[in-house]
């Protein structure tokens, strides 16, 4: 698809970049954005060059863009990002109707694998004892994402993680990923109002993140490492389990302790933050099953907490002949410390979850923790559908300016989003509520296609405007892209 300019919708949310901005970024950056958003699956220079007819530029101009230190956008981001933050906010406001509002801030890692030497800042992760494995090298980006109540899927901004030799070289402060993500949470910008749940993996369970947590007054959720302990105290002292490590604690819990637990679209408290398609969205295809169990107690470093014991049912996993279905043979066996063990597939999935907030309940820790996918879902469509492991730039600056030019595009889609719920409403199952990214790129395909069937009807209006169009026409011809 070729476009003729810019849709004024497109323009308008670029604004509070491009009003302090310098002409040619006020004339390149919106261009830019939309080009790598419709850009086709095989994308390459050309294609991005040549996407946007009214801003046609030389292929090397895209690269000279991303090398470019006068294109801060990570600051862009950052005022992009505060703008949508507070339009979501203001409506989401008025249709709480002054109930207390919940927001989930995800974080995570993601990786981008690749072969070349020469490219800057890579973690190189060895074979170590498996020689079937081969050496691989990656760039790795501290991320997250703030889900609220209505499903706004918002990426903060992003948290390049550097090596040792990188700072070294370019004279920067050596940070570890989970001091990374604790200084994404220092930075969260948060309604007074609002409660936030931070959810991460065991990979952040560190005292870092745990003290930025307390600092903002957030409550987390994550899985515990199987080497954390039970504190020691008078209570614990008097039951024999202080120093006892918590999640073999928690495989002497009764069966009489556990309940069946089970969530569906229809009894989920979470629905909007879910993005499906409507397909999907049916019972039978959200049906989830698990056995849970909760327990009050301090754990060493974190205070008091909620320990909730969870197995998930999976289904399609088939039972081997005299294997049981029950999730009590899973709850009685023993605890795999190799991850290849533990990731093997099985009936019933175990998962201990520690909570921060001792008040919270053990079927809200388990809806809260199935929000953490989310951000695997946002890794999976960056890097497929908007196509960020494309790249092959030896600079890490370009990387990262790549990463923040795709994270606006996606701002773009969220602010899209946000359109088509005030015009028509949020309603569960709708296509514009529950609309992934997929969907949500083929909606501004739409947009962009209405835009060029106005432009041209307003060209052939006229005499004079149509000989002006066929000009356009030859002055951007493809030929002279590159």
């Amino acid at each position: 698809m070729m476009l003729w300019g810019v849709p004024s919708d497109v323009k308008r949310f670029f604004r509070p970049v491009t009003c302090a901005a310098s002409k040619a970024v006020r004339r390149a950056l919106a261009g830019m954005v939309l080009a790598l958003l419709l850009a086709p699956h095989r994308r390459s220079l050309k294609t991005i060059a040549g996407m946007v007819a009214g801003h046609r530029c030389h292929v090397g101009t895209i690269s000279r863009r991303l090398d470019n230190p006068l294109w801060h956008t990570r600051d862009w981001y950052g005022m992009l990002y505060a703008e949508t933050l507070s339009r979501v906010d203001r409506w989401e406001r008025r249709q709480a109707h002054q109930r207390r509002r919940q927001w989930f801030a995800v974080i995570d890692t993601t990786y981008h694998e690749s072969v070349g030497e020469c490219m800057e800042n890579m973690i190189v992760m060895s074979r170590r004892k498996d020689p079937a494995r081969r050496t691989t090298r990656h760039h790795a980006f501290v991320m997250g994402m703030l889900l609220t109540d209505r499903g706004a899927r918002l990426p903060l901004p992003r948290k390049s993680y550097y090596t040792e030799d990188y700072c070294r070289k370019h004279r920067r402060r050596y940070r570890t990923q989970p001091q990374l993500a604790a200084a994404m949470i220092h930075d969260l910008v948060i309604p007074e109002e609002v409660e936030v749940i931070v959810l991460f993996d065991s990979g952040f369970d560190a005292s870092v993140v745990h003290r930025a947590c307390r600092k903002r007054g957030f409550h987390a959720v994550f899985p515990l490492d199987p080497n954390r302990v039970l504190d020691r105290n008078a209570t614990q002292d008097a039951a024999g389990i202080s120093g006892e490590k918590v999640v073999e604690w928690t495989r002497h819990w009764s069966r009489k302790e556990f309940a069946i637990l089970e969530l569906q679209v229809d009894n989920e408290a979470h629905v909007f933050v879910r993005r499906r398609h409507v397909d999907n969205l049916r019972v039978k295809k959200t049906q989830r099953r698990y056995a849970v169990a909760a327990r009050r107690a301090a754990v060493s470093k974190l205070g008091e907490c909620l320990i909730v014991a969870s197995y998930k049912e999976n289904r399609k996993v088939a039972l081997l002949p005299g294997h049981s279905g029950d999730w009590e043979r899973y709850h009685r066996a023993p605890i795999c410390y190799r991850k290849e063990e533990a990731h093997r597939p099985a009936r019933w999935h175990r998962k201990v979850l520690a909570c921060t907030d001792p008040t919270a309940t053990a079927r809200q820790v388990v809806e809260w923790y199935e929000l953490r996918w989310q951000v695997e879902l946002f890794f999976r469509e960056l890097k497929s559908r908007m196509q960020f492991e494309c790249y092959v730039l030896m600079k890490f600056t370009s990387v990262e300016r790549y990463l923040d030019l795709l994270l606006m595009g996606f701002l773009l889609l969220e602010q899209q989003r946000l359109r088509d719920l005030r015009r028509a409403g949020a309603k569960i199952g709708a296509v514009w509520v529950h609309a992934r990214t997929t969907d949500r790129l083929r909606m501004l395909e739409v947009l962009c296609q209405r835009w060029n069937v106005e432009c041209v009807g307003r060209r052939l209006r006229t005499p004079a405007g149509s000989r002006r169009l066929l000009r356009e026409l030859l002055r951007q011809a493809p030929c002279q892209v590159a």
